[in-house]
């Protein structure tokens, strides 16, 4: 950053928390093979994660946690005991524990307390120790945290008491246990491996010794961590996300897990593996068998006996721990060693002569010391090490999933019943359905416009089901979206409107659906579950192998067997009649409506009741009907509000002990016609359904073949979902749940539905009174008011674009320009900012500079790639930024080969996941490199340049063949965590040490976290992409309801890196929707300190906003590769006028220098001589209308300044000389270890810089 540092701006409070809990980390694991203690691993295993320290975070030079589990030191401990006055044998007792609890020293006087819950729990205390630490050891900040370090040793009757005093420490004290076993100890500090072992004694004495050693670096992006939060934790260690953390709490609530208050997903999920153990009985290997089942492809390939367990464990827990895993454990004698389904984190498996080793990274051990070949395990592989005392029995994957078989058969029963349940099929023949009709196909009656209407249909609603049904996939668009939130919406909106879903982005990776296809799953059980304790000895499951039902119509199943039972048997899944057939007698109807003498509100509270009432008396399906809504004497309840409080009840009801939890009884059903899209099918299969059943959507998509459409519907919803939930990174659909947010519902809303919400209070937003208000007007329409049309969709720009194409041309002003856009904002507001004003700081001045760095206005033009632009377009952006000194971003398409070197400080480079083009030639013709991590228009997606803009030239830039199509991934397959992001930033830099690297980001709920991951990991920019941005080809249900405005994003990152420190050190550009100056002022005042705009460079160069980029038919030749009118009329186009280059440079440059003069202006007169003074003032943002729709207070709120810290420790590189000696063929002798960065990459970045400049 240049002339500003943002971290002077006013701020009278002090900044709120806004960073979560996200782990990237160094895992090592140690077992003797002989099964002896002995202190040598203890030193060995803090050398190996000293190896990994680029694995760990780094804060002030602080590392953000390092630990070690090992054996109980009981020679240690015998001493201890013998100086309290009993006999130090009690040190060898197999009933002999030991607890580390911390205790904060601000506390008070808990030991006591402590020690009479110990008592209760019947721990016998034979020995305590307090503080046996060196606190010299910490840094300060880690001094300003630390903790009471006590140690109490005693007998106890069975191990799993020691579970249970942990738990009641916890709860009643609120102190943290690092462990508490008849095994094994946990020593964990705030700080680096160096420091683990100066600051316990403990560790550096002979007398402590261990046979197995588990070792934990941590790497966190939340810049505050402490000492609760190290691993390991109490049976294992783990590096990676698991993204459906909110499915596996609620599993694990129902199931009776004590969870750690606002643990981390990695303390949740050892504590649930714990409670297994210690509650259920199971030992360590069936624990997380359990919970990191296999995937049902490599199910289907096991002998039937493995197939029957495996499917029974899916139904009984299924996969809930998805994401990103590395797993090191150990409960005893036994130690398992796993990583996720994907293998999306690596450890590898190496021996020595006397040990078994397993760790993230193989260099730890010395190449001399290993005997057998190392190797990375295979994704989804569990590798059990038992020891006996004597040796160390290593147990292959196969191997242990026979003998957790055999456990599992021998403790709980047979699960062989469950082995057909991996044949899904769809209804069964012959099953004889009241009032279903078998005959042929009927003609369907037309959906009356009053129900669309009345249901929350809108024309493009309809359009986008019946593209569906006739393509069998989900319609492509273009140019982002610039309709409104829900929340400012003149249209009416059902309250799924109101979520937009949210993504993976750099802590855990997007999944590439289509090469990890076997992997996906979108299966649904429905019934009973399945008892842990004991296995049933018949199945109360239905499972099929899609989530979507058929039939459900009000007049049944119109169409007959030749049309829903044939397609429901091809999609492997039922009608609504079949499904209520097989469970006769133990299925309920709940009534998803509001009668005429209650409100919302009571509605939900009388749904809530039927619904409990229900699953006590036996019912083990229950089906969420709006059927009713059309009878005179009810209203419309929005069905997802309904579906989230019916699941919410459900688990929250209070059973008595050893009862089953009420939601674990039964399946739910959402039978409605408000599902309208992919995304409303998602949002309930989020909120709690098992499965839903979209009559209305069914019958909008019936056309002319009907089973074809009725078929391609299915598979277009299929892909729909398989798409959202990879994005997300996980890859079976039961566990997605609650990964969206809202904008502008009140708390009253947000409490039941239970995700993250924004702008929503007490007196603004969308609440109770206002859904009272709706129904009244719902049932107006569907009792055939005029007004029964579905809406149709606001959008700006077709309102817009003629005037800012007038103003690039010069036919009419900017200013005109930007007051026609902004008097439309006032009459219809599509965004939050649109909401505020801002205010002056003091009197005009006479004159503002907007500079940022080495530029002229915070204004950049966004990443568009040669290929999805034509050539002119693509040249001309880059010369304008140029001639009025701007940034103007290079897409995903390589470089033209005479544009390398020609603009150093005014072109940007993008590496994104395909890599076409990404050379060191590439890399040093710019001084910006933007690592492309996902885009606001299609986050968690990749990218398809059709074979038809694949030209020659095209082709070259891109190092790829003319003619084909060019697919990008959906993710960067060498990135799939933040250290890797770590490692690719270093290796840029390193092949081009002038270089400045920004990450490109979408925005969603968790995006402050990220943001300091970003910078941690060395990133000089962060570049938040909205969701209403947008430039080339997208799924249109990606255009609308993915990501999150990055009016929100800025404001996040901006709190996140104030609060961590690093906000001088880091720039924030934002795009997304931006239209003229006033945008940039607004924020900037929300902290970006650079704004950037795709789709208006488009509409300066002439573009008509047609919406049609994707299909090369570009008629003013912007978007395609068509070059001459006479190749547009081969290619049938019937107009065509080819771009000019002078002439797009011109009206490009016009369009932006007015705009960048008019943020000088607006910045003059707010009192500011310099624009970037700007940067975080949100006290001069005021909102100034729509107050009863939506309350952005939350995102104006002042803040104070905060410490700064240091970023992220980055492995060693080699001197610029020594590369460029290297180049010039002189020999270099030179040590390297695993930190270092060779030299090949320097090597490589100096002969191009030789070549280019």
């Amino acid at each position: 950053m240049d002339r500003c540092d943002p971290t002077r701006s006013y701020r009278p409070r002090r900044a709120p928390r806004t960073v979560e809990d996200r782990d990237a980390c160094a895992l090592f694991g140690w077992i003797a093979k002989d099964g002896r203690p002995a202190h040598r691993p203890v030193a060995a295993g803090l050398a190996a994660l000293e190896q990994m320290l680029h694995r760990a975070g780094n804060v002030d030079g602080e590392g953000d946690g390092c630990g070690l589990l090992i054996d109980i030191p009981r020679e240690l401990w015998a001493e201890e005991v013998r100086a309290g006055g009993h006999g130090p044998d009690l040190a060898l007792d197999p009933a002999f524990a030991v607890a580390h609890v911390l205790i904060p020293r601000n506390a008070g006087a808990v030991k006591e307390r402590a020690r009479e819950l110990m008592s209760r729990i019947g721990l016998r205390v034979l020995a305590e120790r307090d503080d046996v630490v060196d606190s010299t050891a910490l840094g300060p900040r880690a001094r300003e945290e630390e903790p009471l370090f006590w140690q109490v040793a005693g007998l106890i009757g069975e191990p799993s008491r020691c579970f249970e005093l942990t738990v009641l420490v916890e709860q009643s004290l609120g102190l943290h246990v690092a462990s508490c076993s008849t095994d094994s100890a946990v020593y964990k500090v705030l700080g680096t491996p160096a420091v683990l072992g100066g600051y316990y004694p403990d560790l550096r004495e002979p007398r402590t010794k261990t046979s197995v050693l588990l070792g934990h670096n941590r790497y966190s992006t939340n810049t505050w961590p402490n000492f609760r939060r190290v691993q390991p934790f109490g049976v294992l260690g783990h590096n990676g996300e698991i993204n459906t953390v909110a499915r596996l709490r609620q599993e694990a609530r129902m199931l009776g897990v004590p969870l750690v208050s606002g643990g981390s997903d990695s303390q949740d999920l050892s504590r649930a593996v714990e409670a297994l153990i210690h509650r259920f009985g199971l030992s360590l290997v069936e624990a997380l068998e359990l919970v990191l089942p296999p995937i049902v492809n490599e199910i289907k390939g096991m002998p039937e006996d493995l197939r029957g367990f495996y499917m029974y464990l899916r139904q009984a827990l299924g996969p809930m721990a998805q994401g990103p895993v590395a797993l090191i454990s150990r409960h005893g004698p036994e130690c398992v060693f796993s990583v996720d389904a994907l293998g999306l984190r690596p450890l590898w498996q190496l021996e020595t002569a006397g040990a078994h080793v397993f760790s993230s990274e193989p260099g730890v051990v010395a190449t001399g010391d290993i005997v057998a070949e190392p190797r990375p395990l295979a994704p989804g592989e569990k590798i059990l090490v038992r020891l006996d005392g004597a040796h160390a029995e290593l147990v292959g994957h196969t191997d242990l999933q026979r003998l957790c078989l055999r456990r599992w058969v021998e403790r709980a029963g047979a699960t062989a019943a469950y082995a057909e349940a991996i044949l899904t099929g769809g209804p069964l023949e012959g099953l004889d359905v009241p009032g279903y009709t078998s005959a042929g196909p009927s003609e369907p009656v037309k959906v009356e416009d009053r129900v669309l209407g009345g249901f929350g249909w809108q024309r493009e609603d309809m359009k986008l089901v019946q593209q569906m049904a006739a393509t069998g996939a989900e319609p492509i668009g273009s140019l982002g979206y610039d309709g409104p939130l829900a929340c400012l919406s003149p249209e009416r909106q059902n309250l799924a409107d109101f979520f937009k879903e949210s993504v993976a982005v750099v802590t855990n990776p997007a999944i590439d659906r289509e090469r990890e296809v076997e992997h996906f799953s979108c299966r649904a059980v429905f019934g009973r579950r399945p008892a842990l304790e004991r296995v049933p000895e018949q199945r109360t499951t239905i499972e099929t192998a899609f989530p979507v039902l058929l039939g459900g119509h009000d007049a049944l199943a119109p169409l007959g067997d030749s049309v829903y039972r044939a397609v429901a048997r091809e999609h492997k899944t039922y009608l609504l009649e079949d499904l209520w057939e097989e469970f006769r007698g133990r299925a309920s109807v709940i009534d998803v409506s509001c009668l005429e003498s209650e409100g919302t509100h009571g509605a939900i509270e009388r749904l809530k009741q039927d619904a409990t009432a229900a699953a006590r008396s036996g019912a083990e399906l229950l089906v969420l009907s709006d059927r009713t809504v059309y009878e005179g004497d009810r209203r419309y309840l929005d069905p997802h509000l309904a579906l989230a409080s019916v699941d919410l009840a459900l688990r929250e009801h209070l059973v008595e002990p050893g009862e089953v939890n009420l939601r674990r009884r039964c399946g739910i059903v959402l039978r409605s016609a408000a599902l309208r899209n992919v995304h409303d099918t998602v949002l309930a299969l989020g909120l709690g359904a098992d499965a839903v059943c979209p009559y209305t959507m069914v019958e909008v998509g019936l056309m002319d073949d009907y089973r074809s459409d009725v078929s391609n519907l299915c598979g277009a919803l299929r892909k729909g979902i398989e798409k959202v939930i990879s994005t997300i990174g996980i890859h079976e659909v039961r566990g997605y749940s609650r990964l969206f947010a809202s904008i502008g519902l009140k708390p009253e809303l947000t409490a039941i539905f239970d995700t993250p919400a924004y702008f929503g209070s007490e007196d603004g937003g969308t609440g109770f009174a206002e859904l009272d208000r709706d129904g009244d007007e719902r049932r107006r329409t569907l009792a055939g008011a005029a007004d029964a049309k579905p809406g149709k969709t606001f959008r700006f720009y077709p309102k817009v674009y003629k005037s800012a194409v007038a103003a690039s041309n010069g036919a009419a002003s900017y200013e005109e320009y930007s007051l026609r856009v902004r008097e439309l904002e006032e009459q219809q507001p599509v965004s939050l900012r649109h909401l505020l004003h801002v205010r002056p700081n003091g009197p005009p001045v006479p004159r503002a500079s907007a500079e940022v760095g080495l530029h002229s206005y915070p204004i950049v033009i966004s990443s568009m790639s040669f290929g999805s632009q034509g050539e002119v377009a693509y040249r001309s952006y880059v010369e304008a930024a140029k001639r009025i000194n701007i940034v103007a971003m290079n897409g995903e398409g390589g470089e033209i080969q005479d544009l390398y070197g020609r603009y150093p400080l005014w072109r940007g480079q993008q590496v994104a996941s395909g890599r076409f083009g990404v050379t060191s030639e590439m890399i040093n013709s710019s001084y910006l490199v933007e690592i492309k991590i996902g885009q606001g228009a299609k986050p968690g997606e990749g990218g398809h340049l059709p074979a038809r803009k694949v030209t020659a030239k095209v082709a070259q830039a891109r190092n790829a063949r003319a003619g084909t199509d060019l697919i990008s991934p959906s993710n960067n397959h060498d990135l799939y965590s933040i250290e890797d992001l770590a490692e690719l930033i270093d290796e840029l830099k390193t092949a081009n040490p002038d270089l400045r690297v920004s990450v490109k980001v979408p925005v969603v709920p968790n995006i402050g976290t990220i943001g300091v991951g970003i910078a941690k990991a060395g990133a000089d920019i962060v570049t938040l992409s909205g969701f209403e941005g947008g430039t080339g080809a997208a799924r249109s249900h990606a255009l609308r309801h993915v990501g999150l405005p990055s009016d929100i994003g800025t404001r996040a990152v901006h709190l996140a890196l104030m609060e961590a420190g690093l906000r001088n050190r880091v720039e924030i550009w934002a795009d997304g929707g931006y239209r003229h100056g006033h945008d940039i002022v607004k924020l900037l005042c929300l902290g970006a300190n650079r704004v950037g705009f795709g789709t208006l460079a488009m509409v300066s160069l002439g573009c008509t906003i047609c919406r049609g980029c994707q299909l090369d038919t570009c008629h003013v030749g912007i978007a395609t590769q068509i070059e001459t009118e006479e190749e547009a009329q081969l290619k049938g186009l019937k107009k065509f006028t080819p771009q000019r280059y002078e002439s797009a440079v011109e009206n490009c440059s016009r369009f932006f220098g007015a705009m960048g003069a008019e943020v000088e202006q607006i910045a003059a007169g707010l009192g500011f001589e310099h624009a970037q003074d700007l940067v975080g003032r949100s006290d001069l943002l005021v909102q100034s209308r729509a107050h009863e729709r939506v309350d952005v207070h939350e995102l104006i709120r002042p803040l104070e300044q905060m410490l700064d810290l240091e970023p992220l420790d980055l492995p060693t590189r080699p001197d610029e000389r020594e590369a460029a000696g290297l180049v010039a063929g002189r020999p270099l002798r030179m040590a390297s270890a695993a930190p270092d960065r060779l030299l090949g990459t320097a090597g490589a970045g100096a002969l191009a810089r030789e070549r280019i400049r």
